[in-house]
């Protein structure tokens, strides 16, 4: 049974915000095809990390992602109207990062909503990245080859996002100045990190007083020591309170079907989403 508590509505910002700047991104350590590294990622990381491989892991998102026209919709339609909800209103400039951002499809929606927004879509995944910023950004059309799947080559037409930055970095050590940003989103990442809940305390630091931190997760995570700290979902909501977050809303489970191919199989993630805020 889906439960959904719910201890705080979505409202507008009351605090006056800034004009948002052109991008609180540093000068990188480097750029490789347009997009700058916050993270020395060695040839040894990028062999080790399955989600450089491009034609088995980013064609598999970006058909998931971008390729909406092969499923009748967004397969991740109730993740996205999740997040939309906790939006402000269009004309309110803010600084957003999505964490672990894949492809940029979550980043994307939230920039053509917020034109008066910076966004910054931050992955580990290089290859991750510059799909998304060659579709977003500079408006390529993409070609994936999904024939294995049972879809076929689709054209995928790009768009031209001013107000999103895409950027390599780990999700525990950001690039951006303290106090800097009003929203924070991740999703399918807490699980992935190697201690999933000590980023929590990075987040904290890069929010602004009363931020926003929106987080959906299977927590399907993949060592040993992550269940023992971070199962059930009670040990994570005793840690973020007793760090000073204020829980704001809490479903259980947020329910995600992921296509696999074109018969329609799928697997369906159990996620948990939630919102915390800083006080």
């Amino acid at each position: 049974m889906r439960q959904h508590y719910i201890t705080t509505k979505p409202h507008y910002y009351t605090t006056i915000i800034e004009a948002t700047p052109v991008s609180l991104l540093p000068t990188p350590i480097s750029v490789r095809r347009d997009i700058p590294f916050y993270h020395a990622k060695s040839e040894a990381e990028f062999k080790d990390d399955v989600y450089e491989r491009y034609d088995e892991l980013v064609t598999r998102q970006t058909g998931l992602h971008l390729a909406d026209e092969l499923h009748g919709g967004y397969p991740f339609q109730d993740l996205l109207d999740y997040i939309l909800r906790w939006l402000p209103a269009a004309d309110t400039p803010l600084a957003v990062a999505d964490l672990g951002c894949s492809v940029g499809r979550l980043a994307a929606e939230i920039a053509i909503r917020q034109p008066a927004s910076t966004v910054y879509g931050l992955d580990l995944s290089y290859q991750m990245l510059r799909q998304g910023h060659d579709f977003w950004v500079k408006g390529a059309t993409l070609q994936p080859n999904l024939l294995r799947y049972g879809f076929g080559n689709p054209q995928l037409k790009g768009h031209q996002l001013t107000n999103l930055h895409f950027a390599l970095a780990k999700a525990e050590e950001l690039p951006f100045p303290d106090a800097s940003l009003d929203l924070i989103l991740n999703t399918f990442l807490i699980d992935r990190l190697p201690q999933p809940l000590g980023a929590f305390a990075e987040w904290a630091r890069v929010l602004k007083p009363g931020g926003r931190l929106i987080t959906v997760s299977p927590l399907n995570f993949l060592k040993t020591q992550s269940w023992r700290e971070a199962h059930p979902p009670a040990k994570i909501f005793a840690q973020l309170m007793g760090a000073g977050w204020q829980l704001e809303d809490l479903m259980d489970p947020l329910l995600l079907d992921e296509p696999m191919d074109a018969r329609g199989n799928a697997v369906r993630w159990k996620t948990l989403a939630f919102v915390a805020s800083r006080g």
